[in-house]
């Protein structure tokens, strides 16, 4: 190439046409540039182009733009959604998966197109009617696809005018099929144009061959470049010859680290020792492909203030790509509960769509709304809310009814006037801005209509304005240390190779997601051979020379795919003079448990180089060699303070401290939070919790997996606080007939049930059977409990649903008092009174589930692991206010025998774990208990990320924080 540039250099800047060098990559464009100006040449007037911004050249001046791919996918989208219904199944299903993924057809449809056949040649009979409906629809919109536009524009170039005075075009092989015809339009455009091409090598394929045949064939026969000849100087041998020795071969090393940390780590360490050799004159970290593997290494290389070229980069989002935008996608896909929650909390000012209510009141309501009718719908949610008869509930409903929302189906042209209508609910000026030009030319021609996930999905792609973005030390495009994939990479001459992220499933590149099932996929590759056999033809060079018939090219299968990737590899391997590094990891990131194998290129290469087999055996020896290497200075960072927390969570001589969910005990600020009395309940079981949620404000959201136990609960207690009459300021009602609870039940379920009705009667929708199930075993419940109630004797008053705790401290014993507030859920009497004092009281607490009645032995271990906390927390404050007798029972489908189970007699003895937990509350000191993560059985996330400490040392520190919260009893003991 030297020649070529010494020729048009010198008048480059001043020739009326351009003069263009193309290249495959940016990779490769950077390399030519650094190349000339170390020979201290300057670039001026030569524009270095990739096939995307040639593209780009070309199509300036086109009358009609050209059709983007996301447009196409959404072409052939809609062709595949209006034939699921067809009642040839095999015709169905191939239309359901393109609807889904279009892509993968369309990426077939264009590489046929392109290599000049059509897709009715391939015999795919169940994908015919998608492609015949497609081309109508893109006939209709004025597009064609990719290949055809390069076909066309060769077509045009052949009797133009000349654009461009010289073009180079090196770089190109067999892997670049897909740019045959534009390649050949711009040479058809240059007034001198020069095609350089890589020599045949053993390792070349059919596809590679064909690629310089076809050039030869249009152009004449090429001419072999003169090789570089070492210029002779006193000697015919070198000293190392001379003395006996033979050249020094290059360095291969193997580095294996844990997972992709160490293995950056290790990569940047070697990027060290490489750049410190003398003979280092340009190191290339080669990746199979962009992900979290290059980031890290950008970031340690600059770190270390390493200038390198960051050929990968990382993505820095646009607006497109915030938060609220796809929070407000995902709304409009599905118009559900969480969709609007995660929505309205990416909104960076909730007023625009609430502006009278708060966003966690906003939410609140909503939450409360769907435990009522757990029927998951944004607008039945809606209507619910409209009901309440609180301005909140009004507020929230009139905000969702003003929140404009997409039609199920529509054209192209309504779902975009409509989206503008929604952007402008929301303010967002720039978002509609830059949509103003979508399909704004073609959108009125597509009138056939769409679902709207169809159109969700292209308006993702669409709306897209994510850019590549580099550290400082990382742009240097000239930089000795470069970053790049290794489609990036060929063609180049490196001194030293790093080749990073060598798993396996890295290179080459797996075989990717096909349009069709597995059989119909190698039917189709067998046609694809033939219709390369066909595109192929002798050339006039005679035996030997091949090349493509006019107006074809070859199509890319998956075989051919993955014989490019082997010869780039290889290439890569030979284009370093000094050394190389492979590198991988020896657990899957996603994975940590999983072993994850080297590539094959690794196995192979570790293989010929006499290191023997790679059993894992050896990777693991080779991880313990890895992070032996030397590594550089870390930067100092203060750690003292984290190592006295780390230790003082693990010492099990002391109490639970600040460290350990704990306020400290010599601060003045004291606060006392009010808790409730399940907050309570769960103080002895999962203190951290608690802990955080009242101190911190933080807890874990809400598992919303099954909500029916939780609204079945609900509804049950509901119903049956509905059994009595009126109290009319009194605390007791007269205890009722079982045939009057039994219909009082009965009405309020049923009218939990025609409430729902009228509502989605209102909404033109249907309830759905699961949910009449479910509501029939809450109603089931709720009579079944309330026939255990009405079999009690003795008692002629009751009371529902008496509150706890709302005037004030709730006093449990001498100088033990409680910030609590609860509810009780009966109260029986055997006599009427204003007051509790002098009263025979029975506490009943309803459980749905399967829980069993209250014992005396064994309580005290009871009450700490919080089974019978809630009903000894209400006895005692009863006996406080006056009541002469108090018990307790639990009601529920396990319980045989509806009788008083505990008395107020059996808790006083343990009025000590009550008092501990007045302490918990007045100090702020709670600690930590129990597994995090347990193996066997269910625990409460935490909120925030938590080390798990041995359980050993928990149980310890608890016992000497809280004495009298210690379990009497084993596990085991009891079961």
């Amino acid at each position: 190439m030297a020649p070529w540039f010494d020729q048009v250099l010198p008048g480059a800047w001043q020739r009326k046409l351009p003069a263009l060098v193309v290249v495959p990559t940016g990779g490769q464009a950077n390399d030519l540039k650094a190349r000339l100006i170390a020979k201290g040449s300057s670039h001026l007037g030569l524009q270095f182009v990739t096939p995307s911004s040639l593209r780009a050249l070309l199509a300036r001046d086109d009358a009609t733009p050209a059709s983007e791919p996301e447009d196409l996918r959404l072409l052939l989208a809609i062709a595949a959604s209006e034939m699921e219904d067809r009642p040839n199944e095999s015709e169905a299903l191939a239309a359901k998966a393109v609807a889904r993924a279009p892509a993968l057809l369309l990426r077939a449809l264009d590489r046929l197109e392109t290599a000049g056949w059509k897709f009715q040649e391939l015999g795919l009979s169940s994908f015919a009617p998608v492609v015949q409906r497609f081309n109508e629809l893109l006939k209709e919109c004025g597009f064609v696809l990719p290949g055809e536009t390069d076909r066309r524009r060769l077509q045009q170039a052949a009797r133009g005018r000349r654009e461009f005075s010289h073009m180079l075009i090196t770089g190109f092989d067999g892997a670049h099929w897909a740019e045959w015809f534009l390649l050949r339009a711009a040479v058809e455009l240059a007034e001198n144009a020069t095609i350089v091409l890589e020599e045949p090598r053993e390792n070349f394929s059919d596809v590679d061959l064909c690629w310089i045949g076809s050039w030869e064939e249009v152009w004449g026969e090429a001419q072999r470049a003169p090789r570089a000849t070492t210029a002779l100087g006193d000697s015919l041998f070198s000293e190392m010859e001379m003395r006996g020795g033979a050249e020094t071969a290059k360095r291969f090393d193997f580095l294996i680290g844990t997972n992709f940390s160490e293995q950056a780590e290790a990569i940047t360490r070697q990027c060290v020792r490489y750049l410190a050799d003398e003979k280092c004159t340009r190191l290339g970290v080669i990746f199979p492909g962009s992900g979290a593997l290059p980031r890290l290494v950008a970031s340690s290389l600059e770190r270390l203030e390493i200038p390198h070229n960051d050929g990968l980069g990382h993505i820095v989002p646009g607006i497109f790509e915030s938060a609220e935008w796809q929070a407000w996608i995902e709304l409009q896909r599905a118009p559900r509960l969480n969709s609007f929650l995660r929505f309205l909390n990416a909104l960076p000012d909730p007023a625009v769509v609430s502006p009278k209510i708060s966003r966690q009141v906003f939410e609140k309501i909503l939450r409360e709304s769907y435990k009522e009718v757990l029927l998951d719908d944004l607008e039945l949610l809606r209507e619910f809310g409209a009901t309440g008869v609180d301005d909140k509930s009004q507020s929230a409903a009139e905000a969702l009814r003003a929140l404009p929302f997409l039609p199920p189906r529509a054209t192209l042209a309504q779902f975009l006037e409509q989206t503008h209508a929604a952007l402008a609910h929301l303010d967002w000026k720039q978002h509609a801005l830059e949509l103003a030009n979508v399909a704004r030319d073609w959108s009125q021609r597509l009138d056939a209509e769409f679902s709207r996930a169809l159109f969700l999905r292209w308006l993702e792609e669409t709306a897209a304005t994510a850019g590549a973005a580099r550290s400082a030390a990382g742009d240097h495009p000239y930089a000795r240390v470069q970053l790049l994939t290794v489609a990036r990479a060929q063609n180049q001459e490196w001194s030293h190779l790093i080749l990073a992220g060598w798993n396996e499933g890295a290179w080459p590149p797996p075989a990717g997601a096909e349009f069709a099932r597995a059989e119909e996929i190698r039917a189709f590759n067998q046609s694809v051979q033939q219709l390369n056999k066909r595109a192929a033809r002798q050339g006039s060079q005679g035996e030997g020379h091949t090349s493509v018939r006019e107006n074809h090219s070859l199509y890319l299968g998956p075989s051919e795919q993955r014989g490019i990737a082997l010869r780039q590899f290889d290439a890569l391997l030979e284009s370093a003079s000094e050394g190389v590094t492979l590198a991988a990891s020896l657990v899957q990131e996603d994975a940590p448990e999983r072993f994850w194998n080297p590539s094959e290129c690794f196995t192979e290469l570790y293989l010929k180089t006499g290191r023997g087999p790679l059993t894992q055996t050896t990777l693991k020896n080779l991880q313990r060699a890895t992070a032996l290497l030397p590594k550089p200075a870390a930067v100092a960072t203060d750690v003292q303070q984290t190592l006295i927390a780390f230790n003082t969570r693990r010492d099990s001589s002391k109490p639970a401290g600040e460290y350990d969910f704990a306020l400290r005990l010599n601060e003045s600020y004291r606060p006392v939070p009010k808790l409730s009395v399940s907050d309570l309940q769960r103080m002895v079981s999962s203190p951290a919790i608690i802990w955080m949620k009242r101190y911190l404000g933080v807890e874990a959201p809400e598992d919303a997996t099954n909500p029916w136990t939780a609204t079945t609960g609900k509804w049950v207690h509901h119903w049956l606080a509905n059994i009595i009459e009126g109290r009319d300021g009194r605390i007791f009602s007269a205890f009722p007939s079982l045939t009057k609870i039994d219909k009082r039940i009965r009405l309020a379920a049923d009218e939990r049930c025609a409430a729902l009705r009228r509502l989605c009667d209102l909404l033109g929708k249907i309830v759905p059977d699961w949910w009449n199930s479910g509501w029939l075993n809450a109603r089931y419940l709720a009579r079944h409990l309330g026939a255990k109630i009405g079999g009690a004797k003795g008692w002629e008053w009751m009371a529902t649903e008496l509150a706890v705790g709302r005037e004030g401290a709730v006093k449990i014993a001498d100088g033990v008092e409680l910030e609590l507030h609860g509810q009780v859920d009966l109260v029986l009497a055997q006599n009427e009174a204003a007051s509790f004092a002098g009263q025979k009281l029975w506490i009943v607490d309803y459980k749905t589930g399967s829980t069993r009645e209250l014992k005396t032995s064994d309580l005290h271990d009871n009450l700490v692991k919080g089974t019978t906390l809630q009903l000894g927390l209400y006895a005692l404050a009863m006996r406080e206010l006056g009541a002469a007798e108090v018990s307790v029972s639990i009601i529920s489908l396990a319980v045989k025998n509806v009788a008083p189970q505990l008395s107020v007699v059996d808790l006083a003895p343990h009025t000590d774990v009550f008092a501990d937990l007045a302490e918990m509350q007045r100090t702020g000191v709670f600690g930590m208990k129990g597994e995090i993560r347990p193996a066997f059985g269910y625990s409460a996330p935490y909120p925030l990320a938590t080390l798990q400490i041995d359980n050993d040392i928990l149980e310890d520190k608890w016992a000497l924080t809280h004495p009298a919260l210690v379990l009497e009893k084993e596990e085991w003991e009891t079961w």
